[in-house]
């Protein structure tokens, strides 16, 4: 019989860090999942090659507790502040990150890098910690059975296809293409159809019926009195793109991508072999409201982003959707949340917010261990009029 442990390690208020799953499927398989909380390295000086240190530092704190370490790290998600709505200096602040961000992993923790990665611009607030130049959320993953490289995590009886986000960037012949130009459904398309489902075709894999999840961010400095008409545009055509098969998603503006003339980055998750996709038949904002994996007797819930003014009825409305799948509730069964703070060009405004946001989440999980956390401003979340949101994941056997 499957089984399903949760361990919330250190709990404050609004999350545990980190929350480690041990699993023990029908096939007596055991494996571990360790999902630390957002973190930063802001006790070192605000640059950036000495706060990627300190994050990793404060990341690898997380893993070591659960008996893990880098090389067991499958999925990595880079959230920088935005430094400038000006292109070269958010290019030269990529490219610093960038500089050290393998080497200093390499340097500073055990075994070899094999993780995916996904990463953006989010907003010139940033995050909780207002000195954070970027905040960064890791994914490992241990097992006698389970392997994994570049995104693809073997289960040996299923497969979890979660690659790095994608945007149009693409080489044609020895020439490197950032753009298609301004039609962003020629873009939109292009990413789905060309970067995604092509070429996970050829592995067997069928996009269209086989995505659980999928994140959609949109740049909102090529266009910022367009940003919900573009995302709208993509909205549609990726509804479209899924007809019956809607995964649960999530889709936001954020000040701009890695690759700086792109509109938009798309990162699914896609499954194969023996496990079953459930999908809730309910779909809001073009996204199934809650997707199931099931696999060994082992349920994973992904939760659509819920969006509004109050953390505790998003997450009570979350807690009905776990419900809905099959599980006890949210506090009893996430793994992760991720919380969305909508921000505007008033820093002390934003500041008051985050910090209602915070008292209403943490009222909700009063009395109870939170699941882990990462939060950050963006310019919104799934719909415009949306003040915060909220996605989830949860596990039971």
């Amino acid at each position: 019989m499957a089984q399903v442990s949760i361990i919330r390690h250190n709990p404050i208020a609004i999350f545990s860090n980190p929350t480690e799953v041990i699993v023990k499927d029908d096939h007596n398989n055991v494996f571990r999942l360790v999902e630390p909380s957002g973190s930063v390295g802001t006790q070192y000086p605000a640059e950036v090659g000495s706060e990627w240190f300190g994050t990793i530092e404060n990341l690898n704190a997380g893993l070591e507790a659960c008996g893990l370490n880098w090389s067991d790290v499958y999925k990595t998600d880079i959230m920088w502040t935005t430094p400038s709505t000006d292109f070269d200096e958010c290019d030269e602040r990529k490219n610093a990150f960038n500089a050290v961000y393998g080497a200093m992993i390499k340097a500073s923790t055990v075994g070899p890098l094999a993780s995916n990665r996904m990463a953006r611009f989010t907003h010139p607030e940033g995050f909780p910690d207002p000195r954070a130049l970027f905040e960064v959320q890791i994914k490992a993953v241990k097992g006698a059975n389970v392997t994994f490289s570049g995104g693809t995590i073997d289960y040996g009886y299923w497969v979890d296809h979660q690659p790095s986000g994608k945007t149009v960037m693409h080489k044609k012949g020895d020439e490197l293409i950032d753009t298609l130009g301004d039609d962003l459904a020629v873009e939109t398309k292009f990413v789905l159809e060309q970067q995604f489902e092509q070429q996970f075709a050829d592995k067997g894999v069928d996009m269209r019926k086989q995505t659980a999840w999928i994140e959609i961010l949109v740049a909102v400095d090529l266009a910022p009195d367009k940003i919900w008409e573009n995302i709208e545009t993509v909205r549609a055509l990726t509804s479209e793109f899924y007809g019956d098969h809607p995964p649960a998603g999530i889709i936001y503006p954020v000040s701009r991508l890695p690759n700086l003339r792109g509109y938009i980055e798309v990162q699914p998750r896609m499954v194969s072999g023996n496990v079953e996709i459930v999908r809730s038949g309910e779909r809001v904002d073009g996204f199934s409201t809650w997707t199931a994996l099931n696999y060994g007797g082992v349920t994973e819930v992904m939760l659509s982003a819920v969006g509004g003014d109050d953390a505790g009825k998003m997450l009570t409305t979350l807690d009905e959707r776990v419900v809905e799948a099959g599980g006890t509730g949210l506090k009893e069964d996430a793994i992760f949340n991720n919380a969305y703070i909508s921000a505007g060009d008033d820093s002390k405004a934003n500041r008051a917010w985050i910090q209602e946001f915070n008292g209403s989440f943490s009222a909700y999980y009063e009395g109870n261990a939170p699941a882990g956390r990462t939060a950050q401003f963006v310019a919104g979340v799934q719909q415009s009029d949306h003040r915060s949101g909220i996605s989830s994941r949860a596990i039971f056997a």
